[in-house]
Order: structure tokens, then sequence, then C-alpha cells
């Protein structure tokens, strides 16, 4: 099997995920370098860090990045589109709550300069061109795909099979694939060939139905409800019955863990209140590195 570790790179925020304030990057400048970066080399790990446009634009941040770079990570390009022009809806981000969908809160012509405006924004502040994407909030939809295509990205990680968020204002995953496939031309759901395709490869991240077996079906539809590789709320138990399963029914299977840098810092998020809980996180990840390994 293979084993992407991803992390959406962004400021810290609160345990109600409004964004720090004044705007601070620990989680980027003392957690990435401090607690991730000797599991890292611990176990061989290339991690795709998808920055966010604040995190790109703080001279420490982007310090950090650089190194991690140099020692084989990759950078993956996250639009939060309330940051970045054209259109620019919140102007100061300290303190704000990011709620787009990227590809429904803007028109195509609009979102196209957004990715554009941050590739460019990455490629002279870290010096590295991306070739990963990630749409905020999972909103991306097939006109994503094709700037992505235009921009000359190769891989989507957007989609979470099996969710549908179109009840918040997002997009319906609920028939995607679990595993990658060639994005059709109509659908971003939907794979295709690779010649009949919109030429980009999507890594969708590792979500693999309800929890609690037979009785999720009677658990609300909230993505806490469902079975992710993501150390964030999800035990180490679980996640290794994701990969067993996934093992079982897939020859090779490859698997997109997830979790945002902040995450892993004490009451940046509403997750990691305490040392302990920090703690924990931690072993949770490097456990199920060692586990898919």
């Amino acid at each position: 099997m293979v084993l992407f570790v991803t992390i959406d790179t962004e400021p810290d925020c609160d345990t109600a995920w409004r964004r720090s304030s004044p705007l601070t990057f620990t989680s980027v400048t003392e957690g990435i370098p401090g607690l991730l970066r000797p599991l890292w080399d611990a176990h061989q790990i290339s991690p795709i860090y998808f920055v966010s446009p604040e995190v790109v634009r703080d001279d420490a941040c982007c310090g950090v990045l650089k190194s991690e770079i140099k020692k084989g990570a990759v950078i993956g390009t996250h639009l939060h589109s309330e940051y970045i022009g054209p259109d620019v809806t919140i102007t100061d981000p300290a303190g704000a709550v990011s709620a787009e969908f990227p590809c429904f809160a803007h028109d195509t012509d609009t979102e196209h300069a957004k990715i554009k405006n941050l590739t460019r924004l990455i490629e002279e502040r870290l010096d590295f061109k991306p070739l990963w994407y990630r749409a905020a909030r999972y909103g991306a939809d097939i006109d994503t795909i094709h700037i992505l295509k235009d921009l000359g990205y190769r891989y989507d990680s957007s989609v979470t099979p099996g969710i549908d968020w179109s009840g918040i204002g997002g997009p319906d995953h609920r028939r995607a694939p679990l595993q990658p496939y060639w994005i059709s031309r109509d659908d971003i759901c939907t794979p295709a060939e690779k010649e009949e395709s919109t030429g980009i490869l999507e890594y969708p991240v590792t979500v693999v139905g309800k929890r609690l077996g037979v009785l999720g079906r009677f658990l609300p539809d909230n993505w806490l409800f469902y079975r992710w590789l993501r150390p964030t709320h999800m035990t180490v138990c679980e996640q290794k019955g994701i990969i067993r399963e996934l093992s079982r029914n897939y020859e090779n299977p490859e698997l997109v863990l997830l979790f945002h840098s902040m995450e892993i810092m004490i009451n940046k998020t509403p997750f990691v209140r305490n040392r302990l809980m920090q703690r924990r996180f931690l072993r949770n990840l490097e456990k199920i590195i060692s586990f898919s390994s």
C-alpha cells in the first residue's frame, strides 16, 4: 500500500475555528519543525502541505516550508478563497471564520483567477511549482478541475467519498470512488480512462462510510460520524480497521491521511485542549504511519 500524509496548512485558530487574532502561525513555525519533522524523519515520510494564502504571505512560515522542501516535502495549493483576489471577501483574516466553498462562492472566471494568483504567490514565495490542489472545505467541482488542468496541475485531493456537503452549501461526493481515479470531463466524481479524462488524477481523502457498523445508518449525516483516515477524531483501532478493509478490497491500496496543521497544537482547534491530548494525537498519527508501512 501507499500512504500519502497530507496537511491542510493554515494559521492558528481558536476552539471555535476562528482565525487567531492577532494572526499567529505556531503550528507552522513550531509544530512542523518541533513535532512533525522528527516523525517524518523517523518514518521516511514526504508530507504534502496544502498551504493557504495567509501562510504563504508570512515570512517565518515560508522559512519553515522552504526547509521542508529541501527535506523532500511537497507543497500543494489550498484555496481559502476569502483571502486572495480578485473579489476578496475578508480583507483581515484575524478572528475570521472561513466559510466559503470556493467553487460555489465565486463564478468560474473568479475562481480561476484566485487559483492562478495563489499559485503564483506560492511560486514566488517558496520557489516551488505546485502540482497538487485541495479546495478549502472540499469545495471543488468539475469547473475547478478544468481550471487546474489549464494552470498545469496534475493532482487534486478535494473529494471526500460518501459525504454529501450540499446541506451546508458544498459539493455532493456520495458517488466518488474510494481509490485514485482519472476525473472524467463532465463530473468530478466520475472516473474515466486517462485518454478520455480531464488529465487530472484525483486522490480522494480516505473516507470509508459511517462509523459504528450497521448502527451507523442511524447516525446524523455529519462529517464527524464518517470513518476518515484522520487522527484528529478517529481512534487508532478505527483507522486500522479502515486500512485492513481497503487492503482486503483493493490490491495495493493508496491511502490519503488528512489533518490540519493547527490540530497538533494546544487550544488552536476544538480537538486538542491540553498536552495529554496533544501527545495522544501524535501517538495516534505515528501508529497509523507505522501500521501502513
